[in-house]
């Protein structure tokens, strides 16, 4: 170790704990004593002895209203300056300091600017400070010292950023990946068109073809189905499904409600059957279904249908 650093490190080492404190106490005595000189003696010896920025503007709050009460204004005003450079949130105390000179005071705080600098990631995020718009990020540009609250964001990350004046404050912010929107039900609907191709199989009979639509959410869906062969009828359908159950393969069931022309009959049924995607847009499926009607001299009580056909989803 040199000899000049020992010697430093005794000097600071002898200096009593708590002498800023008791130098700025010493100061505002003399100052409200009038006696100007002692006191601007103590702000230099509290100046010499401290590195705390905090202590420092308060130093120079009294060295600014000491040359305040000599009217030496260009002196007061860069007492005031450096103290505002220290802390940018320092405040005269309005109780104990004349109006004028707050004035004074708050008229230079509102004169110096400093810069602030802000980075985010990814870029192109708003950017508010104390509520007002700044613009995109990245954002660099001129405002008034002191503390404010930086708005970062649609999710608006919030931090206290200090501005000094005359200098540029850095902030980089990373922003969290956005958290996955959770599907809201009618976002979840699909619409598809539909052709359908039913054999009886109890009683063993011929087939029909049927055309119709579906909507569809994620476990539930509702179809109207038209009847062509040697009866016209209609179809509704309202069932529950398990998306990729198995696979790729989805399955279903669903309670049905049938209306036959010619006399007219009114029946019921249940379905059980699964889908397969052959593409984004197009699925084939196949299905046993049961129905139950009422017995008339043309058509049975209880009939049970095979049903193949191709089901086309435009949006999807």
């Amino acid at each position: 170790m040199s000899a000049s650093w020992f010697l430093m490190s005794l000097l600071l080492a002898s200096a009593p704990p708590g002498t800023e404190p008791r130098e700025l106490e010493a100061a505002l005595q003399a100052l409200s004593e009038a006696d100007f000189e002692a006191a601007l003696s103590r702000v230099e010896a509290g100046l010499r002895q401290t590195r705390d920025e905090t202590h420092i503007a308060r130093l120079r709050l009294v060295q600014g209203e000491v040359y305040a009460a000599l009217r030496q204004y260009a002196q007061m005003e860069t007492a005031f300056a450096q103290a505002l450079e220290a802390d940018p949130d320092a405040h005269l105390d309005p109780e104990r300091v004349q109006p004028t000179v707050v004035t004074l005071f708050e008229s230079l705080r509102g004169r110096l600017q400093g810069v602030l600098a802000v980075d985010v990631e990814p870029s192109g995020a708003e950017v508010h400070l104390d509520g007002r718009r700044l613009g995109q990020a990245p954002w660099q540009g001129s405002v008034p010292i002191g503390t404010h609250t930086l708005d970062v964001g649609p999710g608006l990350t919030t931090l206290q950023v200090k501005v000094r004046p005359g200098r540029t404050e850095q902030v980089r912010v990373v922003l969290p990946p956005p958290a996955p929107e959770s599907a809201s039900f009618v976002s979840t609907l699909a619409f598809s068109a539909q052709v359908r191709a039913a054999l009886g199989l109890s009683p063993l009979s011929g087939a029909g073809m049927e055309a119709g639509a579906r909507l569809s959410g994620t476990y539930v869906f509702g179809e109207l189905n038209a009847t062509v062969g040697s009866r016209f009828g209609a179809a509704a359908r309202l069932g529950a499904q398990a998306p990729r159950l198995v696979g790729p393969l989805t399955f279903f069931l669903s309670l049905d409600g049938y209306a036959l022309g010619g006399p007219a009959l009114l029946g019921g049924g249940l379905s059980l059957g699964t889908s397969l995607p052959l593409s984004r847009k197009f699925d084939v499926f196949a299905e046993l279904s049961g129905r139950w009607l009422p017995s008339s001299d043309t058509y049975q009580r209880t009939h049970l249908l095979g049903v193949s056909g191709l089901r086309f989803t435009p949006g999807r």
